[in-house]
């Protein structure tokens, strides 16, 4: 009587997942991911700082930084900090690049830029950026993904693009993005006395395929000078700006004032038309005129309060 056949052969046992991956390409061995690695951040390091430098008329120094390997979701979360996220795509490659910028990296830029700022004398902390710097940190991201595209597709009619920057990665539950196996490729970028990372998100399925070709000097990646100039003025023009207003009320001994109790009313230090100063970030803009029009009040524009012509700067 023949026995039948054990239930946990090898041919009927489940695959282990990490072994599957493998087998299927969307994971890589640790040593061929960070050779790859190690290969793509040779490449984009000198190619993006020539093409920074061409662009913005700043030195910057580009250098291979760390190469981290894992779970997309948990890369971003643990390089996230102190930095502004974007997504973006190089159609024919890759719909699933993110890109992590750190803070002090926008922040130098933009007061160099528009602030007229010497890089050496530059003394940036960390913080989250301004809505303005937000926006404008768009130019950051689009230029490496330009390199990017330059070095890992031999299409010219190939196109990258990148998302609208924000100042934290999505939820898990709000996140399209698959949570692949991925390769985090930090270049550090240097100017003047800042340092700050610039890291690439990517799966290791697209670079154990991507065949990675030297940039030429010529490349559609590099930017004509005074661009990124031009386009942060740009981005500084058509940003929101919330406004204020400000009276000025009748001057009241400090002894009154301690003694001011809900009901109390205080006059206008105008005695005519009412002056109006024009305020944004805490910065006077125009002198304004107190009227009405139907049930809203309203304030009419007589001058200006003393900015000069390049006050735009100041909102950075």
């Amino acid at each position: 009587m023949n026995a039948s056949a054990p239930s946990s052969t090898p041919s009927l046992r489940k695959l282990d997942p990490d072994l599957l991956d493998r087998m299927i390409g969307a994971k890589g061995e640790t040593e061929t991911i960070e050779q790859k690695c190690q290969t793509l951040l040779a490449l984009l390091c000198p190619a993006l700082a020539g093409s920074l430098n061409k662009s913005i008329g700043i030195a910057v120094d580009a250098r291979p930084g760390d190469i981290k390997l894992g779970r997309r979701r948990v890369l971003l979360a643990d390089l996230s900090r102190d930095a502004a996220y974007c997504e973006a795509t190089i159609s024919g490659w890759s719909p699933d690049i993110g890109i992590l910028c750190g803070t002090k990296l926008v922040i130098g830029l933009v007061e160099c830029l528009l602030g007229g700022s010497d890089p050496d004398q530059l003394d940036i902390v960390a913080r989250p950026l301004s809505g303005i710097e937000l926006d404008m940190s768009l130019v950051v991201f689009e230029q490496l993904n330009d390199t990017l595209r330059d070095v890992v597709s031999a299409d010219p009619q190939s196109k990258a693009s990148a998302s609208r920057p924000r100042a934290d990665i999505p939820d898990e539950e709000d996140d399209p993005t698959p949570n692949f196996h991925a390769a985090a490729l930090t270049l550090n970028l240097e100017f003047g006395a800042i340092s700050a990372p610039l890291t690439l998100v990517l799966p290791q399925a697209l670079l154990l395929k991507s065949k990675l070709t030297a940039v030429k000097p010529n490349s559609k990646s590099g930017a004509e000078p005074g661009n990124w100039t031009e386009r942060l003025s740009e981005r500084v023009s058509r940003s929101q700006i919330s406004l204020q207003a400000a009276v000025a009320l009748a001057p009241m001994p400090l002894g009154d004032i301690s003694r001011l109790q809900p009901g109390d009313l205080i006059g206008f230090a105008d005695n005519g038309d009412i002056s109006v100063t024009l305020s944004a970030n805490g910065k006077p803009l125009y002198t304004c005129a107190l009227g009405r029009s139907g049930s809203r009040y309203m304030v009419k524009i007589e001058g200006q309060a003393g900015p000069d012509e390049n006050w735009k700067s100041d909102f950075s």
